[in-house]
């Protein structure tokens, strides 16, 4: 069994990987040629220059195609990295929303989080499944609140009783936090981020965006994201109408 929560993850990274393999077959056609028109003054085959007014200001050189091909791949695969972080976080929201609509320790999941409600939303709720995820979305704001990837990760695990593995959320914990300097710093790694994470590979300081990259961010983040729904389930922390084959 997994969790309702784990399926919709698995959908949506299926759906960026998806994405990956097509930009690299539509690399491969450009650099092959397989899209060019000698006979044309445009990049590729196919540009009407009454509606693509952007591309069609580049000229029909191999040096073109190549340069827009690879911006476009630089730009999904940072796509890529900041869409898995959000699946990431939006699994570990559920999970907890969903352990707490079916009772679990409340003293444990609120913690040290003071939770602060307005008593009429508490009202308008309508249910306990509403109250729970009212206090479950608090706690969660709370915990984004301290901006630490790790904190958040971990706390999570904690608050749940899981004991995930320690070398699982370390292995994905670096790919996971260059989504904080694309969006941040346009990339640029700070000297103590690439002091601790020598696998992470930059030029000049900035992250290289490549497919070692994405693979190993793939790999590790997968890895965790199952570990944590084998103990949530096997804790029996959600409802069977939040679980499936």
């Amino acid at each position: 069994m997994k969790s309702k929560a784990y399926h919709a993850f698995e959908q949506k990274i299926s759906y960026f990987d998806d994405d990956v393999d097509l930009i690299d077959v539509l690399r491969d056609g450009i650099l092959k040629g397989e899209l060019n028109d000698p006979d044309s003054k445009y990049l590729i085959k196919n540009i009407d220059g009454s509606k693509h007014k952007h591309l069609s200001r580049r000229s029909n050189s191999d040096g073109s195609r190549e340069l827009v091909i690879n911006h476009l791949r630089t730009t999904l695969y940072s796509g890529y990295i900041k869409d898995v972080y959000e699946e990431v976080t939006h699994y570990l929201r559920m999970i907890l929303i969903k352990s707490a609509e079916n009772g679990f320790d409340s003293a444990r999941i609120v913690g040290e989080h003071t939770c602060k409600l307005d008593a009429a939303k508490i009202l308008s709720s309508g249910s306990w499944q509403g109250v729970s995820e009212l206090v479950a979305n608090s706690i969660f704001q709370s915990l984004e609140s301290e901006q630490s990837t790790l904190k958040l990760i971990k706390k999570i695990s904690d608050k749940l009783a899981l004991n995930v593995d320690s070398t699982l959320i370390n292995n994905a914990l670096p790919y996971l936090e260059i989504r904080h300097f694309l969006i941040h710093a346009d990339g640029r790694l700070t000297q103590d981020f690439i002091n601790k994470n020598k696998k992470i590979k930059h030029k000049d300081r900035y992250v290289k965006l490549e497919l070692e990259l994405i693979k190993k961010l793939r790999l590790s983040v997968s890895a965790l994201i199952k570990e944590f729904d084998s103990k949530v389930v096997s804790c029996n922390l959600l409802k069977e109408e939040d679980l499936q084959p």
